[in-house]
C-alpha cells in the first residue's frame, strides 16, 4: 500500500513486524484450541487452504493476510483479538472474559442434555 501526503510517499510493507503480529502467541492460540490436528482444523474454520495455515504454524511462520486476521476475529471472537495486540486494553479483556464465560456456560448446558437423556 502506498501512502501519499503532500510530496513525501511512504511505502507500508506486510510483514508481521509491521503489522506487529506475534506469531508465537497466535500458533498457541490454534494450538491451545486444536491440540490434534490444528492446522487441518483452522483452515477449515476459517475457509484457507491447509497449506496457508501450515505457513503460519511453521518453524518460520509467514503472518496471515489482514482479510484472514479479520475472518479469524469474526470466528473467534474477543480472545483471538487480544492475542494480535501488544498489550490488551481493559474493554478487550472483559469482552475475552465474557465469551469465555459464555462459552462455559454453553458447554455446562450440553452436559446437562446429556445427563437428562
Amino acid at each position: 500500500m502506498t501512502i501519499s501526503c503532500g510530496n513525501d510517499t511512504q511505502i507500508l510493507r506486510n510483514r508481521p513486524q509491521a503489522l506487529g503480529v506475534d506469531m508465537a502467541r497466535l500458533a498457541t492460540f490454534f494450538r491451545k484450541r486444536y491440540p490434534t490436528g490444528t492446522a487441518a482444523q483452522v483452515a477449515d474454520d476459517l475457509g484457507v487452504s491447509l497449506r496457508t495455515v501450515e505457513g503460519w504454524l511453521g518453524s518460520s511462520p509467514s503472518a496471515p493476510r489482514a482479510a484472514h486476521l479479520v475472518t479469524a476475529i469474526w470466528v473467534y471472537g474477543p480472545e483471538f483479538l487480544s492475542v494480535l495486540l501488544p498489550e490488551t486494553p481493559g474493554w478487550l479483556s472483559e469482552a475475552a472474559r465474557n465469551a469465555q464465560r459464555e462459552k462455559a456456560l454453553q458447554d455446562i448446558a450440553e452436559l446437562q442434555r446429556m445427563l437428562d437423556q
